[in-house]
C-alpha cells in the first residue's frame, strides 16, 4: 500500500467475434485491425461476458509452478560474533508524518532499552521497490523492512520466521485473515502491519449539481454519471494507472468484472475476462473521455486523490486512509463513500490491502529486532501509528480500541468481504513489478491490451520469486 504507493476491462463483440480476445486498443486500430468505439464499449457494460471467470489458462507451454532458486545464507551476510544492539529500519512513506512517527518511536524505544539503537530510513513509495531491490542485490539487508511483499524473500531463505521475532501474545493478537495471508509454505514470515480497504468516493456537491441522486452501483451507471459530470466541466472519474499502486486500481476493476489474478495454482492475468476489463478502462479514457488526461501516466496520490480533495473530480476509487490525506491537505470536499460498482453480476467485495514488517536473517540481530517489534506492537504505540497514518488495524486489540472511532468504523465493517492480492505466491512481486511498469501503456491508442497482459502473465509464470 502506499500514499504511497503504489495501486482493469471487458469482452467486445465485433467482426472478429469476441473482440476482447483480440485485445483492441481504445479509440484506435488494434493489432487485429479492430476499432474500439462507443457501441462496442456500451456492449461491455451490458453484461456480455468475455469468458467464464473460472476458466483461466496461462500461455501454452508456460510453467505454472516455477522452481524457486534458493539463496545461500552463508554468503554475503556479515559474520557477527556477538548480538548487535543496533538495527536498521527501512520503510515506506505513507504520509508526510511517517518518518516523524518512526523516529519518535525509535527514540522512545532507545530510552526504554538503554544501549539499543534503531536507525530509521523512510523512502517514498514510488522509489522503494527499486531501492530495496538494490539493497537485496548488494546484500545490504535491512534488519527490519516495511513492504507490501514478503514471499519471494521467504522462498529464497532470506527472512526470519515470525515466531522468532515477536512474543506469542503478539502473534496470537493478529486478525486471522491477515495472519493467514502472511505465510509461505506453512511458516509465517510476514508481520501484518496495516490494512486498508477500498470504496467508491464521490463528490456529493457535484452529484447534486448535475442531478445524480445516488452513487452508481454498476459500470453502466458509473459511465452515465461520469458523462454528466464531465459535461459540467469536471473530471468524471479519476483513473490512476501510473506506477504508484496501480495494481490496486487494476484489482478493483478486474474483480468487479469477475476476473481474477489466479484460479487455484494457475495464473490467469491475461484471461479473456481480464482483457475485457482492460478494454473497458480504454473506453473510459479514450472513447467516453470521462477521465483525466493521460491516465496511463497518472499516479494515485497527487494525480487522483489530490484533485478529488480539491473538488475537481466527481468519482475515484478511494482508500480508507484517504480521509487522513484530505485532512492533511486541509480539504473541505463534501464526499460520500459507496460500494465498488459491479459488472457481469459479480458479488460485492472490497480490496483488502495489507503491508508487512519482515526481518532479514543477519547474524546477531534477532534479539534487538525482537525487542523493537514487540515494543511497536504494544497497543498504544500501534494505535498511534494507525491514527497518524490513517490505516486499519491488523490486530484484535487495536481493532477493539478503534471500533468507536468514526474515521475507522465504516471501513472495519468492510473487512469481511475483502479480497487480497496473491502476495503469498513468491512470483507475485514479479507480476506486480511488471504490471506497475506496463499497465499504463495499454491506455495508448493502438496498443493491444492483451499484449500488455501477456507480459504481466509471463512475468508471473516465469519469475523466480526474487
Amino acid at each position: 500500500m502506499k500514499v504511497r504507493r503504489r495501486t482493469q476491462l471487458f469482452s467486445l463483440m465485433s467482426a472478429c467475434a469476441v473482440l476482447a480476445a483480440s485485445g483492441c486498443a481504445a479509440g484506435g486500430t488494434t493489432a487485429s485491425g479492430t476499432t474500439l468505439d462507443q457501441a462496442s464499449c456500451d456492449k461491455i457494460t451490458s453484461g456480455t461476458a468475455a469468458g467464464a471467470s473460472t476458466s483461466l489458462k496461462g500461455p501454452s507451454g508456460s510453467s505454472q509452478s516455477p522452481r524457486i532458486q534458493q539463496a545461500s545464507l552463508e554468503t554475503g551476510l556479515s559474520k557477527a560474533t556477538a548480538s548487535s544492539k543496533t538495527i536498521s529500519f527501512v520503510g515506506g512513506a505513507y504520509t508526510g508524518t511517517t518518518e516523524a512517527y518512526w523516529k519518535d518511536l525509535a527514540g522512545k524505544f532507545e530510552k526504554a532499552n538503554p544501549g539499543y539503537k534503531v536507525n530509521v530510513r523512510i523512502i517514498d513509495w514510488n522509489n522503494i521497490d527499486q531501492q530495496v531491490s538494490t539493497m537485496i542485490q548488494t546484500k545490504q539487508y535491512p534488519d527490519v523492512l516495511n513492504q507490501n511483499k514478503f514471499s519471494g524473500w521467504a522462498a529464497n531463505g532470506l527472512l526470519q520466521p515470525v515466531d522468532s521475532m515477536v512474543a506469542p501474545s503478539v502473534g496470537s493478537d493478529f486478525i486471522p485473515s491477515f495472519k493467514e495471508n502472511s505465510f509461505y509454505q506453512g511458516t509465517q514470515y510476514g508481520l501484518p502491519l496495516i490494512a486498508s480497504t477500498r470504496a467508491l468516493f464521490y463528490n456529493k456537491d457535484i452529484f447534486a449539481k448535475v442531478g445524480i441522486e445516488k452513487p452508481p452501483a454498476t459500470w453502466a451507471e458509473l459511465v452515465a454519471a461520469a458523462k454528466k459530470i464531465k459535461d459540467a466541466g469536471y473530471t468524471g472519474y479519476g483513473l490512476p494507472l501510473g506506477g504508484e499502486e496501480n495494481q490496486g486500481e487494476w484489482s478493483l476493476w478486474m474483480w468487479s468484472n469477475g476476473g481474477e489474478w489466479k484460479s487455484g495454482d494457475q495464473w490467469g492475468i491475461n484471461s479473456e475476462r481480464n482483457v475485457q476489463t482492460l478494454n473497458f478502462l480504454n473506453c473510459l479514457s479514450n472513447v467516453y473521455k470521462v477521465t483525466q488526461p493521460n491516465p496511463g501516466q497518472t499516479n494515485r496520490t497527487d494525480g487522483v486523490f489530490r484533485p478529488f480533495a480539491n473538488g475537481q473530480t466527481g468519482m475515484i476509487m478511494g482508500a480508507s486512509f484517504a480521509p487522513s490525506l484530505f485532512k492533511q491537505w486541509k480539504s473541505n470536499v463534501n464526499y460520500g463513500t459507496a460500494p465498488i460498482p459491479l459488472n457481469n453480476g459479480t458479488k460485492p467485495f472490497t480490496l483488502g490491502v495489507q503491508d508487512y514488517l519482515v526481518s532479514f536473517k543477519k547474524p546477531g540481530n534477532t534479539e534487538a529486532v525482537s525487542k523493537f517489534l514487540n515494543f511497536f506492537y504494544q497497543t498504544d504505540n500501534y494505535v498511534r501509528f494507525l491514527t497518524s497514518q490513517g490505516f486499519l488495524p491488523t490486530t484484535q486489540s487495536a481493532s477493539a480500541a478503534l471500533k468507536s472511532d468514526p474515521d475507522f468504523a465504516p471501513y472495519l465493517d468492510l473487512l469481511p468481504i475483502a479480497k487480497f492480492y496473491p502476495s503469498t505466491d513468491p512470483n507475485f512481486p514479479k507480476a506486480q513489478g511488471t504490471l506497475e511498469a506496463q499497465l499504463g501503456t495499454a491506455m495508448t491508442p493502438g496498443v493491444d491490451p492483451k499484449s500488455v497482459l501477456d507480459k504481466i502473465q509471463s512475468a508471473a509464470t516465469q519469475g523466480n520469486g526474487g
